[in-house]
């Protein structure tokens, strides 16, 4: 089983980055929306959900090109399969492209066959779909069976995101090697403010003043230690257009400061494999 080995405290960013930003996007077209009483498909959340892979994603990467910011985009491989345009087009413009199973199965009670499996088939489709060899996982609903990150691992990948529990990055001892963790929080994730019904907590306003503290508090300790800051975004969520409006002035918020970097998580992995900062 993998073994923590610990929080990687002594990472270095590259030089004059004091901050780094990860913007992370996750990307499904209804495939976790739950069924209603008597496995009658729930419309109306589905199509709320489905709007991000028709429509919201598509606004999402406008800004981002705009404004010259690379993110990650976790994909669930059924929705690469029924619109395949959009995620060709992330990777094309230098996103990363990363895996959130096949049809956001729920993996925890999975037999290691059945998990590795569905890792194995949503690598694939992606890499079919747009050709990304996909290096990076989150497990739907952030839901890790004992066996994820061994199974990740052992499949080639370098980094997972689905821990909540540390401000840094961790190291993982795994059964094929070891593997970053990159933790995150659900406490600045969109549809915690923005989900449905709409709005949940603030909406949009709300939103803005999570990340925006969230941001302030993080920029203050990094003066004194290493710290990194990711959001966790909905294509569904945060592709509407007032949502879309925080987003964009969030980042434009932080393009005036000269030592913060938005990075992909495989650049975060890859400065604490490295621990120089190069």
């Amino acid at each position: 089983m993998a073994k923590e080995i610990g929080a990687i405290s002594d990472v270095r960013w590259p030089s004059g980055v004091r901050l780094p930003v990860a913007l992370t996007f996750e990307h499904q077209s209804g495939e976790g929306v739950p069924l209603l009483p008597g496995d009658r498909p729930n419309a109306m959340v589905g199509g709320a959900v489905q709007y991000g892979a028709r429509t919201g994603i598509w606004n999402i990467l406008e800004v981002l090109d705009k404004l010259d910011v690379k993110a990650t985009f976790f994909v669930c491989g059924t929705t690469a399969e029924k619109y395949p345009d959009a995620v060709r087009a992330a990777h094309k413009a230098g996103h990363e492209i990363a895996g959130m199973s096949y049809s956001f199965e729920r993996i925890r009670t999975a037999s290691p066959e059945r998990e590795r499996a569905m890792v194995r088939k949503t690598a694939t489709v992606l890499d079919d779909v747009c050709g990304a060899t996909i290096k990076g996982w989150r497990c739907p609903d952030y839901r890790v069976s004992p066996q994820t990150l061994d199974i990740l691992s052992s499949e080639g990948f370098a980094w997972d995101s689905s821990l909540l529990n540390d401000d840094l990055p961790c190291l993982f001892d795994c059964a094929g090697g070891p593997l970053i963790e990159i933790p995150f929080t659900t406490s600045t994730a969109d549809k915690t403010y923005i989900g449905y019904p709409y709005p949940m907590r603030g909406g949009p306003d709300g939103l803005a003043n999570v990340w925006n503290s969230e941001f302030d508090a993080l920029y203050r300790e990094s003066e004194q230690a290493p710290r990194f800051m990711m959001l966790s975004i909905q294509t569904w969520a945060t592709g509407r257009p007032a949502p879309l409006r925080t987003l964009r002035q969030f980042i434009e918020r932080l393009l005036t400061h000269n030592d913060i970097q938005f990075a992909r998580c495989d650049q975060i992995a890859t400065w604490c494999n490295g621990r120089s900062g190069n």
